[in-house]
This record gives C-alpha cells, sequence and structure tokens, in this order.
C-alpha cells in the first residue's frame, strides 16, 4: 500500500484538484475497472457521499470523485481488489498470503466479481451456493439513505433482542412495525419474522432431529422410520402416559432425540470465498518451511500410505481429509444434575497448520444425549452415511478461487480423543488385561496383587531393539527376566476388519471370548466406510490429555502428595514381588503399630517442597504464557491449588528440570529432564 494522503491532500473541491489527483484518480479507476475482465462491470463508488454503499460504472464514479472526493480513511482498497489485512492471531506470518479471517467484505467482492469472469454467468453456481451469494449482498444494503448499518446487520440485532428477552411471533412483528415507523421512508427493514427469515435463510444449515431407542438399541430411521416401539428391547419410542381405562397411551413426545447437522454443506461454505478455498489446498501446495518435521497431518505416513493406494481421488487437493473427535461432558455444569451428552466434532484437515484447529473450523456434527456406552455405533449411523456418500458419489461444490464446479470427495482420515474416549469410539474397551487398542490381545497387562488394577509395567521393553542393552537387565526391570520377545504384530485395516466380522454374539449381550480372548464391546460404524481397510491410522490420542495424566502422576509423586502419589505402600508391597530393590521394601513397625515405607531417591523432603513452594511463588510469568500459579500455593499444606491442564504442560515443560535440580541424585535428575 502506497502513501496515499494525495486523494485528500489533492482534492480541495469539485474545481480545485491536484494534476497528481488526476493522474492517480485515473490509475485507481483503471485499477478497479480494468479491462482484463477481472473486475466486475459496476464497483462500488468510494466518494465520500456514496462511502462504498452503492455500485456504479465507471463514468459515474470518475463523476463522483471529481465532485465529492473520496470518502474518509479509505487508504487501503479492500473493495477495489485490495484483501484485508492478515490477522497475526489467526495465521502465522509464515502461510504465505494464505488468510484465515475471510470477512464479510471479502465475501461480498468475491460474489460481485464471480458474477462476471470469464464471460460466464452466475447461473452457473448451484443453487445453494447462489442464495448464500444472494443474502451476503444484503450486508452491504444500507437500512435507509443516511446510516451506514445493513439490512443484515439490522435483522441480525432484532433477532438477537428476540432470543435474549423470549419474544413471540407477534411482539417481534410489532417490534418491527414500531422500528419501522422510526425510520425515514425508503427503509428496508423487514416487515415481519417472515421477511426477515426469508433474508437469513441461505445462512441457515440443515438440521435433522432423529428419535433414538431409550436404551440406544437403533435409531427410528430408515427402516425404522415409522416404528412405535424399538425392534430388538420393545421400548416405548415415545412418553407413556395412562389413558385411565388401564392402559398406556404414547403422546408425540420422542424419549431421547440425537441431534444430526449434517457437515457436507459447511465443509462446500469453505470453498465460497477465495482465500479459505485456497487454504484448503495447502495440504498439498502449501510451502513447509521445515521439511524434515511433520508440521502437518499430510506429512504423516498414515496419509501418505492413503494417497498411494486411492491415487485417484488422492490427487485432487480440493478433496477433503476430515478427523473426528468427541469427549463427554455435563452441560449443566458439575454441581447440577448428573448428566452427560457427547458432541462429535468434524475437523477438516486440508487447512495449513495456523488455522487448522481454530474453532472456526470445527464443525459440530452429532449431539448424543446421554451416555453412548455401547452403541456409539449406532448414534454415529448418520455421520457414517454421509461419509459414504461423501466419499462414492461426491458433492458438486464451487470453487471461488477457480470460479469453477467441481465434484469434492470427503472421507474419514482418523480420530483423536482421550484413552477413554478412544476405547468408547474404536469399540475396544481400554479397561482390563490387554487395554492397548492398537496391539490388542498380542499385549497382556500383568495384575497388580495389592493394587488391585492392571499394570504395564516392563511392557516396554518388547518394542526396543533386539540388542539393547535394557533387554538383558535382570535387576531394574522385572527381576531375574531377560526379554526376548519381538514387538507386537501391528494389525492391518483388513485383519482388524476380518476380527470385527468373526464376533459371535452371546445371547445376554456382548461377544463370545470378550475378557480373554479379545476386548471387542460392540461394532464400530466405522467398519462401513468402504476404504476402512486401508486406514494405517484410524484412532489417536490426543497430547494434551496424555501429558496432562502424566504430569499429574508425576507432580503428586515428587511432592508425596497423600492419596494421589504413585508411591503408595500397596505399590510398595508390589514392587517387593515384581522387583530386585530391596531397599524400597516396606518394612515391619519398631514397637508401632504401622509399617515403615523407605523414603525414595526421588521423593523431595518436606522441607524441600517448602522451598519449592517458595520459589514458585516468587516466580513471575511472561502475559499470557501460563496461569499465575502463586495464587494456588498453600504452604500450611504443601500444595499448588487449581492447576489446569496448561498450568501442568508449562510445569513438565520448563518448571521441572529446574525444579528438582540439585535435590534428587543426578542419575535421576538426568531422566525427568530428558522427559
Amino acid at each position: 500500500m502506497d502513501d496515499r494522503e494525495w486523494m485528500y491532500t489533492g482534492h480541495r473541491s469539485k474545481v480545485d484538484f491536484t494534476k497528481e489527483w488526476m493522474c492517480k484518480t485515473d490509475e485507481f479507476l483503471e485499477s478497479a475497472f480494468g479491462e482484463a475482465g477481472g473486475r466486475p462491470i459496476k464497483a462500488l463508488c468510494p466518494c465520500s457521499k456514496c462511502a462504498n454503499r452503492k455500485r456504479q460504472n465507471k463514468v459515474n464514479v470518475g463523476k463522483h470523485l471529481v465532485n465529492n472526493g473520496f470518502t474518509p480513511n479509505y487508504t487501503r482498497w479492500v473493495h477495489h481488489g485490495e484483501g484485508h489485512r492478515m490477522r497475526e492471531e489467526v495465521v502465522r506470518p509464515r502461510l504465505e498470503g494464505f488468510d484465515a479471517d475471510a470477512g464479510v467484505a471479502d465475501m461480498l467482492d468475491d460474489f460481485h466479481e464471480a458474477q462476471y469472469v470469464e464471460g460466464r454467468r452466475l447461473e452457473e453456481m448451484d443453487a445453494t451456493t447462489k442464495a448464500f451469494y444472494d443474502m451476503m449482498d444484503s450486508a452491504q444494503k444500507p437500512l435507509h439513505d443516511r446510516t451506514t448499518v445493513s439490512q443484515l446487520d439490522a435483522i441480525g440485532h432484532v433477532m438477537g433482542f428476540k432470543s435474549q428477552f423470549s419474544l413471540g411471533r407477534e411482539a417481534y412483528d410489532g417490534m418491527l412495525a414500531l422500528i419501522g415507523s422510526l425510520l425515514p421512508e425508503g427503509h428496508i427493514l423487514p416487515k415481519s419474522m417472515y421477511e426477515s427469515q426469508k433474508v437469513l435463510r441461505a445462512l441457515k444449515m440443515p438440521y435433522d432431529q432423529i428419535d433414538a431407542c431409550p436404551k440406544g438399541c437403533v435409531l427410528f430411521r430408515k427402516d425404522h422410520k415409522d416404528a412405535k416401539y424399538c425392534p430388538k428391547c420393545e421400548s416405548s419410542r415415545y412418553l407413556e402416559v395412562d389413558s385411565g381405562d388401564g392402559q398406556k397411551r404414547q403422546l408425540s413426545i420422542p424419549l431421547k432425540v440425537l441431534r444430526y447437522l449434517p457437515f457436507l454443506p459447511r465443509m462446500q461454505r469453505l470453498y465460497m470465498t477465495e482465500e479459505s478455498a485456497k487454504q484448503m489446498r495447502w495440504h498439498k501446495e502449501g510451502k513447509r518451511y521445515n521439511p524434515d518435521k511433520m508440521v502437518h497431518p499430510s506429512d504423516g505416513k498414515a496419509w501418505t500410505h492413503f494417497d498411494r493406494i486411492h491415487n485417484d481421488k488422492a490427487k485432487e487437493a480440493r478433496n477433503v481429509r476430515v478427523a473426528l473427535a468427541t469427549d463427554g461432558f455435563n452441560p449443566y455444569g458439575q454441581m447440577s444434575a448428573p448428566y452427560t451428552c457427547w458432541p462429535i466434532f468434524v475437523i477438516p484437515l486440508n487447512l495449513p497448520p495456523g488455522v487448522l484447529l481454530q474453532r472456526q473450523n470445527i464443525f459440530l456434527s452429532l449431539i448424543i444425549p446421554g451416555h453412548p456406552g455401547n452403541n456409539m455405533g449406532v448414534y454415529m449411523e448418520p455421520l457414517i452415511d454421509e461419509l459414504i456418500l461423501a466419499w462414492e458419489e461426491g458433492v458438486w461444490t464451487y470453487d471461488r478461487a477457480t470460479k469453477r464446479n467441481f465434484k469434492m470427495h470427503v472421507w474419514y482420515q482418523y480420530s483423536m480423543h482421550d484413552f477413554l474416549a478412544y476405547g468408547i469410539f474404536s469399540a475396544w474397551c481400554v479397561h482390563g488385561k490387554f487395554p492397548c487398542p492398537v496391539c490388542k490381545a498380542a499385549l497382556r497387562f500383568i495384575w497388580l496383587q495389592k493394587g488391585g488394577k492392571y499394570s504395564s509395567f516392563d511392557k516396554h521393553r518388547q518394542f526396543l531393539p533386539m540388542d539393547h542393552p535394557f533387554r538383558q537387565d535382570i535387576k531394574n526391570f522385572t527381576k531375574g527376566v531377560v526379554e526376548t520377545n519381538p514387538p507386537p504384530h501391528m494389525m492391518t485395516g483388513a485383519e482388524v476388519h476380518a476380527q470385527i466380522d468373526a464376533l459371535v454374539a452371546n445371547e445376554g449381550g456382548g461377544f463370545v471370548g470378550y475378557g480373554e480372548q479379545h476386548m471387542w464391546t460392540h461394532k464400530s460404524g466405522l467398519t462401513r466406510l468402504p476404504y476402512f481397510n486401508d486406514l494405517l491410522l484410524p484412532h489417536t490420542i490426543d497430547v494434551m490429555h496424555t501429558e496432562k495424566n502424566v504430569a499429574e502422576a508425576l507432580w503428586a509423586t515428587l511432592m508425596d502428595i497423600p492419596d494421589k502419589s504413585k508411591d503408595n505402600p500397596k505399590a510398595r508391597v508390589d514392587l517387593a514381588a515384581l522387583c530386585d530393590r530391596p531397599n524400597q521394601h516396606m518394612r515391619p513397625p519398631r514397637g508401632g503399630k504401622k509399617w515403615i515405607r523407605p523414603k525414595a531417591d526421588f521423593i523431595l523432603s518436606r522441607d524441600q517442597r517448602r522451598k519449592v513452594l517458595e520459589w514458585i511463588q516468587r516466580l513471575m510469568f511472561p502475559d499470557g504464557y501460563a496461569a499465575n500459579l502463586r495464587r494456588g500455593v498453600n504452604l500450611s499444606t504443601l500444595r499448588v491449588l487449581g492447576m489446569k491442564s496448561h498450568d501442568y504442560h508449562i510445569w513438565i515443560e520448563r518448571l521441572l528440570p529446574t525444579m528438582v535440580r540439585g535435590f534428587v541424585p543426578e542419575h535421576i535428575w538426568t531422566v525427568l529432564a530428558e522427559l
């Protein structure tokens, strides 16, 4: 952007302007109405009277500028070919011109430019896209001649007021009539709810309410659409009341409702602005500044493996890979009703790293009422059906960047959750003797007699190289045991699919062999995907939960917090049975009633813990870097209260090596620092 003071210093009146102003205004008009056909026939007039609200042809814009001059502060020509500034907090500078914040004005420019491109008319777009652009055009229609408030803004404010105070249709219509009577003649404020919804109709997304069996057996759709009772458990679909004659009567109130928001229309929206349409090709065309590092899912082995198998679809960069994520939460708060619901989100993975997980790019698709448990595959049916449709048939989508329609295919790449949600989503129970959903029954955990749970202790050595010295260590791991087993075989998608198909149902529920030969709890709906066998990594665990769990356990152990430390008397008794560490065994009481637990080298003494907490009280972090840990320090109980996931992240990444240095032996400090 050049220095454009000439726009205002060079024009003093409609008969008094400088030669520089005249020459540069001609250049502006040539840029806005170029002969190359890249701009619309009419453009917004930037004169001080029109203020970029009305569209004029080239001649009229020139006359208006001579008579009225440029509108104030219009030094960046966002309505005439220059895009908005990038928001650094959304898109990192390294993304080379990919802008995540494509605003309404950019979308409107896209709309008007798309009307006349290479001699083709807007009618070539599909009806949904055209309706959306028509609605967005109303965002630049001023409510009346003496305001800058657009029609869309006015409708949005009034609709928000209606929702905030729960006004009915009649009250809303009356309010519009009252406001309209106070506006100048010629205003375009809608006169009723119907007219308001007509303007906003293109913004709406499809939304389905699907009745479900109260026990989660089936969804009342497709073959069961008209059923009033569950075909499996015979539970009533609707609320039943006593009719007075000893019979029960069904009301038209479903007992359980699954909310489903199709994601394909929202994927299409990503291609309706030029900036986001370009971003959707970043996974293939974006520049990697660190080619030796994995900066995007497309750099991973699972992505490239799938692309090699399905090269026909992978070569089209605009086809979309998606990830699914879910977890349960109580929408009423921790202290309210004990209720949980499970939202499932769809995340397009094509986007650049800087905007991939921004909340505007995470689409809510399913809201599962209650805990899905073993019925997750049932609730996933609508989403799986849409994924199959998007893979096999695709959907015609208008690409604003190329100004062409193309058939967009979408497919599932992987899911990401915490470990417990991973188990529900993948249909493999993550409790019991073989809880690893990757190794399946090939990796069997050990049962701690005193701890009363399964443990993965010493199960890592078989994953080390065959010549690793840890494999021959008979003292520091399980006493007297040399590990000679190779790593477990990682099952392919086809092997997993075959194992699921071979499951035999028990009469009382579940599958034959559960808990002894396998841990399959139900059949995941993902196995219906035509390409399931080609997914190298169908499920993942998110880093945040893993890091938080490790850090929380480590903090409680180092600080010897009762009831939370992993180094407790039960662990010491199990250690005596498994390991050759006699100096850590529980010792019988010396005249007292309690057994003695010898102090471990990795546990801080009471004085050391106090010094650590006094040090934390003096810590100061940069603004926004971390929470104020000083407020949670309690020197009387020697604890830090209120630590959240991000606090544990900062602690284990930055504070841990400094905190224990000098308080623990050097070999223990080295291990913690490496962690």
